[in-house]
């Protein structure tokens, strides 16, 4: 009896450790069991099948628990990936949209309806905040209607999202520059050139920011690497020359007016290269200058008139 109830105690190992198939190579004994005749024998196997019962039921309850934990899971993982796809739609639909509203407000601002543009830019960053392009152009925006200072605000939040965003690092340059904060200007300037050593605009508008500071040669230096990059500056060409004209170099202001003329002519650069001329004592030529840039609706007619007066 002794030896049965091992087995008997073996086989509920057997169904404890999950060992289903050796404890179903041995069901033939339990049937063999039951056939024995002694009462005392059948007690004790049949407290012994009870426990082998009891544990068959509890697993089956497990490995129920079990199944529809994985059908729970399955269910769970196909929502969670329905919810990352429709998350993702989502996602994709904002950046169009906020990519829409910039675009609309570049072309406001192009038509110099700056405060529309501005509405735009805000729409755009209400639905990516972390837009630092929307942030970058609301903040020219603001330059543009002399509020240098949100502007400054604008540029440090797309500087605070995209710390390598040179145009950024520029457009804040400007707006210190307009604020007659030179030195920090230059420094913004700085910053843009050692992100993008090509900018060509960051160098020329350090150039500007240091003939302000009466750093002539230093300026120059800033516009020859401007022109460097990029020949067809005008803006570069134009205040290499007016720094030119300021070290009294006349006749190489001149050939700078003239290169930045040939690229696009406005009152300002007319009147310049009559300057030089002027102070070349080419009266005839400056004349015939100050005249054109006249024409051209300048906005210093007085100065122009009083330089007309003593040729």
């Amino acid at each position: 009896m002794e030896q049965d109830i091992t087995i008997l105690d073996k086989m509920k190992q057997q169904l404890q450790n999950k060992e289903y198939l050796n404890f179903k190579a041995q069901i033939k004994i339990i049937k063999r069991f039951y056939s024995k005749e002694k009462e005392n024998q059948i007690q004790q196997q049949i407290i012994q099948l009870n426990n082998i019962l009891q544990a068959i039921k509890n697993m089956v309850i497990e490995l129920t628990k079990s199944s529809d934990y994985i059908i729970s899971g399955d269910q769970d993982l196909i929502k969670i990936e329905e919810i990352n796809q429709e998350s993702e739609e989502q996602k994709e639909n904002n950046i169009k949209e906020a990519k829409r509203l910039l675009d609309q407000g570049l072309a406001l601002r192009k038509l110099n309806k700056c405060q529309e543009a501005i509405e735009q830019y805000d729409k755009a960053i209400s639905i990516n905040p972390k837009y630092d392009k929307a942030w970058n152009n609301k903040g020219f925006a603001l330059y543009s209607l002399n509020k240098c200072q949100e502007a400054i605000e604008c540029y440090d939040k797309a500087i605070s999202i995209n710390p390598k965003y040179d145009a950024a690092w520029n457009n804040k340059g400007l707006a210190l520059r307009k604020l007659n904060k030179y030195q920090e200007a230059i420094e913004c300037y700085d910053k843009a050139i050692s992100i993008n050593p090509k900018n060509d605009n960051a160098w020329n508008n350090k150039g500007f920011a240091l003939r302000k500071l009466n750093k002539y040669q230093e300026a120059i230096e800033c516009y020859d690497k401007a022109i460097s990059i990029n020949p067809k500056h005008d803006k570069a060409w134009s205040q290499k020359g007016y720094a030119l004209h300021q070290l009294q170099k006349y006749n190489d202001a001149i050939s700078c007016y003239d290169q930045a003329l040939s690229i696009n002519i406005n009152s300002l650069r007319l009147q310049r290269k009559a300057d030089s001329l002027f102070e070349l004592g080419k009266k005839s030529e400056a004349k015939q200058l100050y005249l054109s840039a006249l024409e051209k609706g300048s906005n210093d007619k007085n100065y122009i008139q009083r330089q007309l007066s003593k040729l």
